[in-house]
């Protein structure tokens, strides 16, 4: 539809034009191919997490979302309702912290963040629900993950709103692709998603609970919902941005220019900005960990002739925020502990590697480590921003008892966009998260479906070999 029949449409119908018209042919081969290992990162992040005690609670409440359905659940030997589905599998991707991380807008460097795989359990669900091709499933991921960056930007960072509000557009518009919504109940779909996953940054903030890894995943299930119901006629409030005292736009997404959702896709895809991490850990810990893990190897000698550590980060409001956020600097469970960079470069410092296995046994709560994260320093250094941006960068230095300095400087940490893995990398990791869960055959067939997902009849021979 062109600009002039746009014109006096809100937000959420022209961003329902431009759902509806979203095709993936569009898009370089080479770009779905990089798609292609964030949903292989994604799925294995999921495996690893069954694994985890902090999804326990999560996955024992299956039976209380609703018996059956058509619906595979990674790694699950029952199915669920869609919308159960939604629930879980976002948990489960999400709840380690290990799945890919939108680093930055690639057209501009423009930092952003937050987690795009998330909404991988939507198209998974919905696609696997509708019979659709595996094709259709990674069309509606990619878009997915551009609605999701563009939302991101018009966001921001700087305000009280969590960075998952914006899966109040990506579940709705994934489903409603799949379901193939018309352009009406498209729009009623992402007015209600919008309306009500606004959720607050307490979520990410102080002594964190599992609201931390809970929160995308409530809003995508609830977005989920919300295009169930506008199939059926219900409708929403399509001027949820609009509304001059109480719509989003003045409350949430702030000064915002929301026509931004809907522009055509000219430049390059979101995806190009995604950071695989390389640790199991927040955003801002990647490059730290690996300055610290260098620094290490570099001392060549026992840790314990470490007096100081000294880490020099960019200034960012992000990174600012975790240094002053005191309830990081002592974690007590899991939660926090993944979000502590003093935390995560003391057990780097003390065990030369920071895996799932560095958080299974509480480490935080060992006097050896505690000693260390006393001994870290944490500066900022406002020059990294020019030298790195877009990135969160470090240079840890080890000071010894005897005055002897080690030091290690990472711009871009390994997987970081600007840094990416290779697919041999991407795989490797796969492998690692699954170990324990899956023998070696089932995961050669599942990296195998992956990879060839653009070329599925349907989803099932995929979600047949992801079920436990």
């Amino acid at each position: 539809m062109g600009r002039r029949a746009m014109e006096g449409k809100s937000a959420t119908e022209r961003l329902a034009h431009w759902v509806r018209d979203f095709e993936a042919s569009n898009v370089d081969a080479a770009v779905r191919e990089r798609l292609k290992l964030s949903v292989l990162d994604a799925i294995g992040c999921a495996f690893l997490a069954r694994g985890s005690e902090a999804t326990g609670p999560i996955i024992a409440a299956q039976g209380d979302l609703g018996p059956g359905g058509p619906c595979t659940i990674i790694g699950g030997a029952e199915p669920a309702p869609v919308t159960a589905a939604v629930l879980l599998n976002a948990t489960l991707i999400r709840a380690l912290d290990f799945n890919d991380h939108l680093a930055m807008d690639p057209n501009d460097g423009v930092r952003l963040g937050g987690h795009p795989s998330d909404v991988l359990a939507v198209a998974l669900a919905v696609g696997e629900w509708r019979g659709r091709t595996g094709a259709e499933v990674l069309e509606a991921v990619l878009m997915g993950y551009e609605i999701f960056g563009r939302a991101q930007k018009l966001l921001g960072r700087d305000h009280c709103w969590d960075h998952v509000t914006v899966h109040g557009l990506t579940a709705p518009a994934i489903a409603g692709k799949l379901m193939g919504l018309n352009v009406d109940a498209l729009a009623d779909a992402l007015s209600l998603g919008a309306a009500h996953g606004t959720t607050p940054g307490a979520v990410r903030r102080g002594a964190l609970s599992t609201a931390k890894f809970l929160a995308g995943p409530m809003v995508l299930q609830a977005g989920t919902t919300a295009a169930l119901l506008a199939a059926h006629g219900a409708t929403g409030p399509r001027t949820v941005f609009e509304e001059p005292e109480k719509g989003l736009g003045r409350q949430v997404y702030a000064g915002a220019d929301m026509a931004d959702l809907s522009a055509p896709l000219t430049g390059r895809p979101m995806v190009e900005g995604v950071t695989i991490k390389a640790y199991p850990g927040l955003d801002t810990s990647q490059a730290p960990i690996a300055a610290v893990l260098e620094a290490r190897k570099a001392l060549g000698g026992p840790v314990d002739e470490i007096a100081a550590l000294t880490l020099t980060l960019t200034d960012s409001p992000m990174v600012l925020r975790q240094v002053e956020d005191a309830a990081l600097k002592n974690p007590t469970n899991r939660e926090t502990a993944d979000h502590s960079l003093t935390y995560l470069a003391a057990i780097a410092l003390l065990e030369g590697e920071v895996t799932e296995a560095q958080y299974a046994r509480a480490p935080w709560e060992d006097p050896r480590v505690k000693d260390m994260m006393g001994r870290i320093t944490m500066e900022m250094d406002p020059a990294w921003e020019a030298r790195a941006p877009g990135a969160y960068p470090c240079t840890a230095r080890i000071t010894t008892r005897s005055g002897a300095e080690y030091q290690a400087e990472i711009a871009y940490a390994p997987g970081h966009a600007r840094n990416p893995m290779e697919p041999g990398d991407v795989v490797a990791k796969f492998r690692r998260s699954v170990a324990g869960q899956l023998d070696e055959a089932r995961a050669a067939e599942i990296i195998s479906k992956v990879a060839a997902m653009d070329e599925l009849p349907t989803l099932r021979p995929l979600m047949e070999a992801l079920a436990g």
